[in-house]
């Protein structure tokens, strides 16, 4: 892979990871205001911030050695995943499967 294909491929990655980010902020910070419904949605609510928190925490990994080797195999795969919590809110958020 060409140096300029390699920088957009790190470029788009670190962008899905950091958009990743975001949404980890928002659902810990629903976690700890308690905005979710009921006892029962506040413990689905904590679940899921933990479980995409360990997640991402292995994406970041990934993402940091790929970026600091150069691995264009390593940086498809921290990209596509960490793209896959952003379709799944995209898919929440449409009502997709409904």
């Amino acid at each position: 892979m060409s140096a300029a294909g390699l920088n957009w491929l790190r470029g788009a990655a670190w962008t899905v990871f950091a958009l990743d980010l975001v949404i980890l902020f928002q659902m810990a910070y629903a976690a700890a205001t308690g905005s979710a419904g009921g006892p029962t949605g506040q413990a689905l609510l904590r679940g899921f911030t933990i479980m995409l928190a360990s997640g991402l925490l292995g994406v970041a990994v990934v993402l940091i050695v790929s970026s600091w080797k150069r691995n264009a195999i390593g940086l498809w795969i921290a990209l596509i995943s960490a793209a896959i919590p952003l379709l799944w809110v995209g898919a929440g958020i449409l009502g997709v499967g409904d």
